[in-house]
This record gives C-alpha cells, structure tokens and sequence, in this order.
C-alpha cells in the first residue's frame, strides 16, 4: 500500500511541475506581447472555461497530495514531505495564477 501512495506522489509533483512550466511559459508570452506592443488595458484575452478547468484540476492536486501526506506522515520517509511540497507547489501555481489573470493586462472572455 505504500508504494501505491509513493507512485501517487511522484505523480502528483509531475503534476506540479508541469503546472508551474504552464504558468511560466504564460506569463513569459505575456511579458513578450506586452514588450512588443506596450502594456495596455485588455491586452491579452483568456478564456473563462480553461481557467476554471485549470483551478479545478489544480485544486484536486492539492487535495490527492493532501490526502497522500496524511497518509504516508504516519509512516518514516521521505514520501509525506514530498507530498506536502506538491501540495505547497499547486496552491503556489494557483496563486501566482489568479494574481496574473486579476491583472488589468488580461481580460476575461466567456
């Protein structure tokens, strides 16, 4: 059983990883339009269901790695801590996420 809860962890701060290069490479498109064409009101549109979508999948994450860190904190090793980073990590990428969509740069469109 625990081995099962480590592979779910490893996956989980895949799963972080991949959101924080998500976020990233967001952001840098966003600073290169923005250094092209001049920070303006409304500058970049974003859709409204791929960003619920993105905090829902993300939210998740935080839960499964919550869950994983009760689990595998009762027992010795590294795989709690793991868990509470991938936590950690997610609601990271989720709040530098909504800090850049409360920008004045991006507009919502439904």
């Amino acid at each position: 059983m625990r081995r099962r809860w480590g592979v779910l962890v490893v996956g989980l701060l895949a799963g972080a990883v991949a959101q924080h290069w998500i976020v990233g490479a967001r952001i840098a498109h966003a600073a290169t339009i923005c250094w092209k064409r001049g920070a303006e009101a409304g500058l970049i549109t974003v859709h409204g269901v791929p960003q619920i979508m993105f905090v829902l999948v993300s939210g998740i994450g935080v839960a499964s790695s919550v869950l994983a860190a009760q689990r595998l904190l009762l027992q010795r090793g590294l795989g709690g801590y793991m868990a509470l980073l991938s936590a950690a990590a997610y609601i990271a990428g989720i709040a530098v996420w909504c800090a850049l969509l409360a920008t004045p740069f991006v507009r919502i469109v439904y």
